[in-house]
């Protein structure tokens, strides 16, 4: 794995690097909270964090960012307290949703951070509402949306897709790939060669990157965010990573 700064300085790289190990950290404790029941569910996103903090980063602090269940990386990258998100796990009522629901489907104006909704493929669509209101009250702005390589499957990220090329809609689709959807190979998915290649018939640029570059990532996020918001268009990114299992040791 060959990381390219470019023309990151120290303190840009130091900071990453503070940004990607506080998320393992807290990744970390929440899998010990589970095993101790001191939580009851948890999505873990180890093996992910180089995508989540990579791409938050390299967005700009007022565009909106739509994560998945298990970026936990997104949250703790755009310093959401961590307080509020145990409190959220928890079903607090210091949670966002004031202990109404304990999982990380929430909203924060704050933080310009939409949750995942329980079918992930929904988040592309809300993403292409997002970035049509941006267009329409002349921000120049672009939009991050999480999907996992399952949700490329559903209806609404084909949807979402399409009304994003046809409008030249500002959103950058990016795309988890980790082989396997729950237990839903790839092969059993779909044939094309790359998951990149499925926004070919759409008319939409794509990039296949290494999804546990954390530079690759960012830079790659960073440079088409620059691009869209003086060209509105949409893009697709494919990372290629892997998720470890929760520890059961």
């Amino acid at each position: 794995m060959i990381f390219d700064r470019q023309e990151l300085d120290n303190n840009t790289l130091i900071t990453i690097y503070k940004k990607l190990l506080f998320a393992r950290i807290v990744e970390e404790k929440m899998q010990t909270l589970l095993k101790h029941g001191t939580i009851t569910i948890w999505f873990t996103g180890m093996g992910t964090e180089a995508m989540a903090v990579g791409a938050t980063m390299a967005m700009q602090p007022d565009e909106y960012i739509l994560p998945m269940y298990h970026s936990l990386g997104v949250f703790t990258t755009r310093d959401v307290p961590v307080s509020r998100l145990m409190a959220q796990l928890l079903g607090k009522p210091a949670g966002f949703t004031k202990g109404r629901n304990g999982l990380f489907n929430f909203c924060s104006q704050e933080h310009k951070l939409i949750g995942a909704q329980s079918h992930l493929g929904a988040q592309s669509t809300l993403a292409t509402g997002i970035a049509l209101a941006d267009i329409l009250s002349s921000k120049n702005n672009a939009t991050l949306v999480f999907a996992a390589e399952g949700s490329t499957s559903e209806g609404d990220f084909h949807e979402a897709l399409n009304i994003a090329a046809v409008w030249n809609l500002p959103v950058i689709f990016l795309v988890e790939n980790n082989s396997a959807a729950l237990s839903t190979t790839n092969n059993e998915q779909y044939r094309c060669e790359r998951l990149a290649d499925k926004a070919l018939g759409f008319g939409i640029e794509a990039r296949h990157i290494d999804g546990n570059n954390i530079l690759e990532v960012y830079h790659t996020v960073h440079d088409i965010a620059e691009e869209i918001r003086l060209h509105p268009r949409p893009v697709l990114i494919e990372c290629v990573t892997l998720k470890m299992p929760l520890d059961d040791d």
